[in-house]
């Protein structure tokens, strides 16, 4: 069993009427922490979205606008497009969050099920679309809009796509026939294309949570992000490969781990953690067996930071696979259980699910809003093009 004990002083000093005065917040409650090996399952299937939070995506998406305009003129059956500031498989802001539970409804298959449905985030989508919030569009496999909603409830959604199926059967054979020019469908860069397999790509899920007991825990819901490794910083968590080994992650990378995986969604959190100000903070990858090529970890950590009167309280545990013929993790997966405190506001707590994805993962590889947040670190390291080059 971790403890985490914190005790937070924090003196704040006020100027008014040219007079300072000093006040001193009360010392933050000592709470524990239980994240062992025999829980980590349970406590990582609790912050990794369950089968019901994930039937939304089971409706068979197309994950971009050009394909799905191409089945579209293939079937010839309207194309419901979903857009959101940030992908919609990946983004997580609260109309996206609506939507996500509305498609997870029974009452909506039978409709959409006479449709292509694809989803795309507005800001990288072709010049075509003309979107600057979160919606649902209706088109005809040419391109003409027939109608278009910001609804998410089940029964205005339902009502809206039948609406738009009568539409388009009202419509002649000549106009529900044509199809889209394919230079309308050309689209922004899309930088995940960067990102392939042979680095490491962590799918990163986050909630808060209103207690850190296994217990009582009540299950709010998830943002999502990502964090790559290029192919040289994978050898790095591991090697050189011994049994009995254990190896610290090196601080640039576990750093990363931190900026991206564990800062909470929360405003007023810092965009990064100046690593400066790390006490006590390290991931261990302990060895505990080696089978020909392959070898098997567990992982197991901390972090605590403290900034600008903000402090992060960390602790994580995990277990790994590495292929050391391919020089790959067959599997990694990393619980964080947190604490964030921001002066004298009440510590925000939440729970971090880390996983190893591919591109064969489908959509746990559809970015998030903001991927070129991290993108651009790498290319500041990595020079311009493929960083795993």
């Amino acid at each position: 069993m971790f403890r985490l004990s914190i005790t937070f002083l924090l003196l704040c000093s006020a100027i008014s009427c040219s007079k300072s005065t000093q006040q001193a917040s009360a010392p933050l409650a000592e709470f524990t922490v239980e994240l062992n090996r025999k829980n980590f399952k349970e406590w990582f299937a609790q912050c990794y979205p369950s089968h019901d939070e994930l039937k939304w995506r089971l409706l068979g998406w197309e994950q971009h606008t050009a394909p799905g305009f191409r089945l579209a003129k293939a079937s010839r059956k309207p194309l419901m497009l979903w857009l959101e500031d940030g992908h919609p498989l990946g983004g997580t802001s609260d109309h996206g969050r609506e939507l996500r539970d509305t498609f997870g409804d029974l009452d909506l298959v039978p409709v959409l099920g006479k449709y292509v449905i694809a989803a795309d985030d507005f800001n990288r989508a072709p010049k075509i679309i003309d979107s600057a919030q979160g919606e649902l569009i209706v088109f005809t496999p040419g391109g003409k809009i027939i109608g278009r909603t910001s609804a998410t409830d089940v029964p205005a959604v339902v009502e809206f796509l039948t609406t738009g199926l009568d539409s388009f059967a009202s419509m002649s054979a000549e106009e529900s026939g044509a199809t889209i020019s394919e230079d309308l469908l050309s689209g922004a860069f899309r930088t995940e294309d960067d990102f392939p397999d042979e680095g490491l790509s962590l799918e990163v899920f986050t909630r808060a949570v209103n207690s850190l007991d296994i217990n009582t825990i009540k299950r709010n819901p998830w943002n999502k992000d990502y964090i790559w490794f290029n192919s040289d910083e994978i050898k790095r968590f591991v090697k050189p490969i011994k049994i009995s080994s254990k190896k610290s992650l090196a601080t640039d990378l576990l750093g990363r781990i931190i900026d991206h995986g564990l800062l909470p969604p929360y405003v007023g959190a810092p965009s990064s953690w100046d690593h400066e100000n790390t006490l006590e903070s390290e991931l261990i990858f302990s060895c505990n067996s080696i089978i020909k090529s392959r070898s098997t970890y567990l992982i197991s950590g901390s972090a605590h930071y403290e900034q600008d009167g903000k402090v992060l309280n960390v602790q994580m545990r995990g277990t790994a696979m590495y292929d050391d013929s391919r020089d790959q993790f067959g599997l990694l997966e990393i619980i964080a259980l947190a604490e964030y405190v921001d002066g004298n506001n009440a510590p925000q707590l939440f729970t971090t699910a880390l996983r190893k994805v591919t591109s064969i993962d489908g959509w746990h590889r559809v970015p998030p809003k903001a991927l070129s947040d991290y993108a651009d670190a790498y290319y500041s390291v990595s020079g311009s093009g493929n960083p795993n080059k």
